[in-house]
């Protein structure tokens, strides 16, 4: 044994014992942690802004952050962490400022705010505070609320924002302390604080009234117009606006948030705070919505947009509402039976449409498409990027089913309609972004005039001397029979002597298949209206034929119109799929039961009839859709 001080020849040898334990994996370990904590540092250093954005709140609400990141006192963590969900609206031009403010009501990118602040501007964007500066992305209307001055806009974006919640309160007590938010000129957030001063409020505009509004002095600039107005717990209370008295002073009111619910519910689903401060819930609030019959008994020459409302702010008669400390509870707006989220107002508004479509296409084998597409935008407010997709979807199943009937009957005309599918299909996707380019005020246009030259046609039709008073059916046969003389009598499988006479080839299938697509995917329309008549006097084939062979290609063009729609909605961040799905859910069974249902009128009502009703719905329709401007 070598003992200390020993020497192993020339070497000496300590023997003292240094560690008897393995000391490299412990101490490994600490370096690590330690590299560790100042990369985390220099994260921490290299994304730290003191800006008013925050990392990391996709998918929370401005009441949901404030719970759980901010230490501050109420005032102070409002100033702070409200504006990133408060947004300015502009036109989209070179340097253009905001027209107006605007609430992120959706993760998704949902804003909502007025409607005279955006009724007049081609092109909307909207401008959102984020740690890079100010960001603006491009947005579409969703749905507007003509009588109470509401437009939800969409951010084409698939990006995540800080949105509010909604004040989850039945009664608004005058008093109560707010705070009204709103950007500038400049971008920069503006707020001021004040208390509801009334509730139920009117404001009159022109010869329109608009009811149910709060009205608080926390409201002072036209900047603040479209702005929020939110409680001390960060809450959506509404959405403000700025009115002008009989003074000229500014004077504030507000949409309040039930009122919002219950008219965009069936778009956003959105989340809602307690009554008191507490722990955030998500729930959909069932609310009542204006009758649908009686919005459309007035909606032929009514009022679309308010009138009297200027870009900033309008001009009105200012009427003191409830007395100071006096509860009100919105029981028009608050309450009432519901399904999936979606009230039974709304419910059976959309099926009664979608029934009375189903009735006018079925009764004229053409038109529904028309009064379905003119019907969710004139009733229900609801913009086209909406709208098509479930149009699409609603004749997918509609003309599936119908073009199966066909089939088995032996009306289809298969060796005529391949070579029109795939014209139909470009057609509907080219006219898809041709609409989306041009815009719905455009469209709407386009929906009139076609519906006017639809009802010229049916008072022409209902002029002619052989109308007569036989049925539609009779009508039909006696074609059908003449048809076939005349092929009989020529030799040729012609089934129609009047018309062009197209030769086989490319061009015949693109002049027989493009302009259905076309109509289909700029207005929405099932794209029938176009493709019989083409069938008939361009194809030369029987009514009954063409009928058949249009529900084919109705049915093919509709199903590339879903996959189009939704895909380019959802890779844009345009659409999500849950509002056009469960619309169309809605849609559909009315529109089966009403194509019945026309079916069988067209039977038994003489021709004359039918084509008076006709003439009068596209009249209607054209009248509403080329005076809305």
């Amino acid at each position: 044994m070598i003992e200390i001080g020993e020497t192993m020849g020339d070497q000496p040898v300590n023997k003292i014992v240094f560690c008897e334990r393995s000391w490299k994996t412990p101490v490994s370990i600490l370096a690590f942690l330690i590299l560790l904590t100042f990369a985390w540092g220099a994260y921490l250093l290299d994304n730290y802004d003191e800006d008013d954005y925050f990392h990391g709140t996709d998918d929370l609400s401005v009441g949901q952050f404030l719970a759980r990141n901010i230490a501050m006192p109420d005032v102070q963590r409002l100033y702070y962490t409200v504006p990133p969900a408060v947004v300015g609206v502009g036109g989209g031009g070179v340097n253009a400022g905001p027209v107006a403010s605007g609430a992120i009501v959706g993760a998704n990118g949902y804003v909502i705010t007025t409607l005279h602040s955006v009724a007049n501007v081609p092109n909307i964007t909207v401008q959102v505070a984020t740690s890079a500066g100010i960001r603006s992305f491009p947005a579409q209307v969703v749905k507007t609320i003509p009588g109470h001055d509401l437009a939800l806009l969409k951010m084409q974006t698939t990006e995540k924002f800080l949105h509010f919640r909604m004040a989850g309160v039945q009664t608004v007590v005058p008093g109560q302390q707010v705070f009204a938010f709103g950007r500038n000129m400049a971008g920069a957030p503006l707020v001021r604080q004040g208390l509801v001063q009334s509730a139920d409020a009117p404001l009159a505009v022109g010869t329109t009234q608009i009811t149910h509004l709060l009205r608080s002095d926390a409201v002072y600039s036209w900047e603040q117009t479209g702005g929020p107005l939110v409680n001390a717990q960060g809450d959506l209370v509404g959405i403000n606006i700025a009115a002008t008295g009989p003074t000229g002073k500014v004077e504030g009111f507000t949409v309040p948030a039930s009122v919002i619910v219950s008219h965009l519910q069936d778009v956003v689903r959105f989340k809602t705070g307690a009554a008191a401060a507490g722990p955030a819930r998500t729930q959909t609030v069932a609310a009542g919505s204006s009758n649908w019959w009686s919005k459309a008994r007035a909606v032929v020459g009514g009022p679309t947009a308010v009138p009297g409302m200027g870009m900033n702010v309008v001009q009105g008669t200012v009427t003191t509402g409830i007395p100071s400390g006096m509860p009100f509870i919105d029981t028009d707006h608050v309450g009432g039976a519901q399904i999936g989220g979606y009230s039974i107002a709304d419910i059976l508004g959309l099926v009664m449409l979608a029934l009375a479509a189903g009735i006018t296409g079925g009764m004229m084998t053409m038109g529904g498409g028309v009064l379905q597409v003119a019907g969710m935008m004139v009733f229900f407010g609801y913009g086209m990027y909406l709208i098509r997709p479930v149009v699409f979807l609603t004749n997918v199943v509609v003309y599936g089913a119908a073009a199966l009937r066909n089939d088995k009957a032996g009306l289809v005309q298969w060796d005529k309609v391949k070579p029109l599918i795939l014209w139909g299909v470009a057609g509907v996707i080219i006219g898809y972004f041709i609409g989306n380019a041009i815009g719905d005020s455009v469209v709407g246009v386009l929906l009139g005039l076609f519906a006017l030259i639809m009802a010229g046609k049916a008072v022409l039709e209902i002029l002619q001397p052989n109308a007569g008073e036989d049925t539609a059916e009779s009508i039909a046969a006696a074609e059908d029979d003449m048809d076939e003389l005349m092929a009989m009598a020529d030799g040729t499988p012609k089934a129609k002597s009047a018309g062009i006479a197209l030769p086989e080839g490319p061009i015949r299938s693109v002049v027989l298949g493009m302009p259905m697509g076309l109509f289909s995917g700029i207005l929405g329309i099932s794209g029938g209206v176009i493709e019989v008549p083409l069938q008939r006097y361009l194809g030369r084939i029987s009514l009954q034929n063409a009928i058949a062979n249009s529900s084919v290609l109705v049915f093919w063009a509709s199903v590339a119109g879903t996959l189009v729609a939704f895909f380019h909605g959802a890779s844009t961040g345009l659409i999500h799929w849950e509002a056009p799905v469960t619309l169309a859910l809605v849609m559909i069974p009315g529109a089966y039961v009403g194509g019945i249902i026309g079916a069988r009128l067209m039977r038994v009502l003489p021709v004359r009839v039918l084509k008076g009703v006709y003439a009068a719905t596209m009249a209607a329709i054209a009248l509403k859709m080329l005076t809305s401007g």
